[in-house]
């Protein structure tokens, strides 16, 4: 008996720290905006444009996410896919030197990785 009350506590515990770390879409990209316009000085009408780009692609990276049909390799192709659009997007906006420097950014950026599986309770 104990150890299902323990089981069940910590699925409870486990299932609330996956909540508490989720990052609205809205929160992520106003994140990578302000970054962004630091490090390559965007001007208003840039910073605009980022943000709508990056608002974009953080929405359909958390609706990729939240699909659970999808296996992990597809997922992560899926969101590589995804980053690369918007990556294409926001350079477009750029100057020559921006984005030489964003180019750095990008590539300096870890590639995205499935969300690790809740392991299943024997």
């Amino acid at each position: 008996m104990k150890k299902l009350i323990l089981t069940g506590i910590s699925l409870l515990v486990a299932v609330t720290m996956s909540f508490a770390q989720q990052v609205k879409p809205e929160e992520k990209a106003k994140q990578e905006t302000v970054v962004l316009t630091e490090k390559l000085t965007l001007t208003d009408e840039q910073q605009q444009s980022v943000y709508d780009f990056v608002l974009q692609g953080e929405v359909s990276k958390a609706a990729l996410r939240a699909d659970e049909t999808l296996s992990p390799e597809i997922l992560v192709e899926s969101l590589t896919k995804v980053q690369a659009n918007t990556d294409q997007q926001v350079s477009e906006k750029l100057t020559d030197e921006q984005k030489e420097v964003y180019a750095k950014i990008v590539a300096e950026r870890p590639q995205e990785e499935a969300p690790a599986k809740p392991e299943s309770a024997e």
